[in-house]
């Protein structure tokens, strides 16, 4: 065997060196020594009998080479982990992180994903935070709320806009109501996914009425919180339309007025970015579709 070509171990340690550019932030990642790191790449310099970065007082860049070496390393441990997939007997894990208010919209999917593809796990963990460090948090992807993903190391899927309208228990509404006005619902709680109230005040100032507000407010730590205070009656939230769709459809809410209001946000399904990596595609295209 050629002694040039370089370990797994070098090849992972230049990859995860060259996207944080730190031997610091690289070793803990690794879960090794600062050391361990720089002689790992030191080690894969000397095979290649070309220097890969830069050093600085302050971190490290990569040279025109490390540059043109980066893609083509990923690829091949990519094909690397693809091959092993295909050959072994343990099924291939996606670890996926997700805010806790999607859960209601997301498990329905994920059980019919799971029967679609019985050789693909997916381990799922909830947050109450809507982002993702993948440096520091070891999941191999996760839903994201936000405006856009502009982080160019990672790739992202939008999986739906946010449209918000306010949701409350058909219990509030007398027999002969449908839907209330501005004014009325302003004489019921108010229910809050952040002590802001932001969700409110922008579909408000949409309304024509930002300076409304109701008698009593609630604030709660998150949306699944405040619309689940919905359901049970304590008053009107503002949800996302999409989170909403089943309860909506089985009854348990209900929406007491026709404005949505596109927030400028989503939910996005984001991972660092791969090459063919065919279980990830799998569950993106699912999610998606």
């Amino acid at each position: 065997m050629d002694n040039r070509l370089p370990s797994t171990k070098e090849m992972q340690a230049f990859i995860v060196t060259a996207e944080h550019l730190k031997f610091t932030v690289a070793a803990q990642i690794l879960n090794l020594t600062q050391g361990a790191v720089s002689r790992q790449i030191i080690s894969l310099e000397k095979k290649l009998n070309i220097p890969l970065f830069h050093r600085h007082a302050r971190g490290l860049s990569l040279t025109d080479k490390g540059r043109d070496f980066l893609p083509l390393v990923k690829q091949v441990i990519n094909q690397m982990k693809s091959a092993v997939e295909k050959v072994s007997d343990i099924k291939p894990i996606i670890r996926l992180k997700v805010p806790s208010c999607i859960t209601t919209w997301l498990l329905p999917k994920i059980m019919a994903f799971q029967q679609a593809f019985p050789d693909i796990a997916v381990e799922l963990t909830s947050s109450i935070k809507h982002d993702i460090n993948f440096a520091f948090e070891s999941f191999d992807a996760a839903i994201c709320y936000c405006a856009a993903i502009k982080d160019k190391n990672l790739s992202s899927q939008l999986l739906f806009e946010e449209y918000l309208t306010p949701v409350c228990s058909p219990s509030l509404l007398t027999k002969a109501q449908t839907l209330l006005s501005i004014e009325e619902m302003g004489q019921l709680p108010w229910l809050h996914a952040t002590p802001q109230q932001s969700d409110w005040s922008l579909w408000l100032n949409e309304a024509g009425c930002g300076s409304l507000t109701a008698k009593h407010h609630q604030n709660f730590a998150t949306l699944d919180l405040a619309v689940g205070a919905a359901i049970q009656g304590f008053g009107i939230s503002i949800g996302d339309v999409t989170l909403a769709a089943s309860e909506l459809k089985a009854g348990r809410l209900c929406l007491p007025h026709s404005l949505q209001v596109k927030s400028g946000k989503g939910y996005y399904f984001v991972c660092p970015k791969v090459t063919n990596n065919l279980t990830l595609q799998n569950l993106i295209n699912w999610l998606a579709s």
